[in-house]
């Protein structure tokens, strides 16, 4: 009976060993002629039990334990320096005044988000009469604007441009009158170039319009065809073939329109791409024959529906910060400059 267990064994490992030469003699041919890789895996791969046999019943043997990784010793944080002070102090700012305009800007929303966060009746109360009182100081202020204005005709735009409905359409009246007449001598002197082009709807509506400025204001008027044809109405028979022009003007898009002014002083000014009114048409000419010297300076403030008054860039130039420390520098030099303007437009 002592032997039982080393006779089991050993008919045991003569029957696995019996079973593998009898499996490995099977798997020699391919099954139907397809291999299953299995013979290579059987060759590569030898039981690792029936290699170390004389090792016994090894599966009872404790696993190797796996090293151990040491961590790396951790680097010291390095020391947060705490944040310099500003090197220049800030001057001290002198205190707000309680109720003034600085203080309302500051303040007055934080009394309204505490109203309507707890909308007690004194938070509410309170704000409301915070808010009655901000009210009051923009009356005061709205009053005494007035009667500075009223009392100064440099302040009051009603000396520019009537503010009553027929003082303004007076003044417009005869600003249209003097625009007719500064359009009127400028057509002594410079004429229009006008670039189309035969297929060009709107071509044929700007001739139309050319027509009536022409028999209006005697412009003479030079059409330069882009494609050498006539326009299909024939409205301009006598025109005459693009060599050029266009491409040096950066003509772009038709009906296209230039101010020519032959001469010494003369150039060739765009007016405008595209299909402009009659009277677009009269009032940039107008501009730009001003802009450009052709138009004095009484010949064009007659044309405008608001006296040019405004102050000009060199005494806004010559202000310095004392001027703005002192109002009253500062409101005797912008009115001399006003006044200077006014007297020149009155003569």
């Amino acid at each position: 009976m002592k032997f039982r267990p080393f006779i089991l064994i050993w008919a045991l490992s003569s029957l696995g060993i019996g079973v593998l030469a009898h499996a490995d003699e099977g798997m020699g041919q391919p099954f139907f002629g397809v291999s299953d890789e299995r013979v290579k895996a059987t060759q590569l791969q030898p039981s690792a039990f029936y290699q170390q046999k004389e090792r016994g019943w090894f599966w009872y043997e404790d696993p190797e334990e796996e090293p151990v990784e040491e961590e790396p010793e951790s680097k010291p944080l390095p020391e947060i320096k705490p944040l310099k002070p500003e090197m220049a102090e800030k001057k001290d700012l002198p205190p707000v005044k309680p109720l003034s305009s600085e203080w309302f800007r500051a303040n007055l929303t934080r009394f309204r988000d505490q109203a309507v966060d707890d909308p007690t009746p004194e938070n509410v109360s309170q704000y409301m009469y915070l808010q009655r009182v901000m009210l009051d100081k923009a009356e005061r202020f709205t009053d005494v604007t007035k009667q500075v204005v009223m009392a100064d005709p440099l302040l009051d735009e009603n000396s520019r441009r009537p503010i009553a409905t027929f003082g303004a359409n007076a003044l417009d009246e005869q600003a249209e009158l003097g625009l007719a007449k500064v359009a009127k001598q400028l057509s002594k002197e410079a004429g229009l170039w006008f670039f189309y082009s035969s297929t060009c709807t709107f071509c044929i509506k700007q001739a139309g319009v050319l027509k009536g400025l022409a028999n209006a204001y005697g412009f003479k008027i030079l059409p330069i065809a882009l494609d050498g044809l006539p326009l299909p109405d024939n409205s301009f028979p006598n025109f005459t073939v693009d060599n050029g022009q266009s491409k040096k003007l950066g003509v772009d898009t038709t009906p296209a329109l230039f101010l020519v002014k032959p001469g010494n002083n003369g150039d060739v000014i765009q007016i405008g791409q595209g299909l402009l009114s009659g009277d677009d048409i009269v009032k940039r000419a107008v501009v730009l024959g001003y802009q450009h010297g052709w138009i004095g300076d009484a010949d064009y403030n007659g044309t405008l529906k608001a006296k040019p008054i405004t102050v000009d860039q060199t005494t806004l130039q010559m202000l310095n910060d004392d001027d703005l420390n002192s109002p009253g520098v500062l409101v005797s030099r912008i009115k001399e400059n006003l006044r200077t303007q006014q007297r020149k437009l009155s003569q």
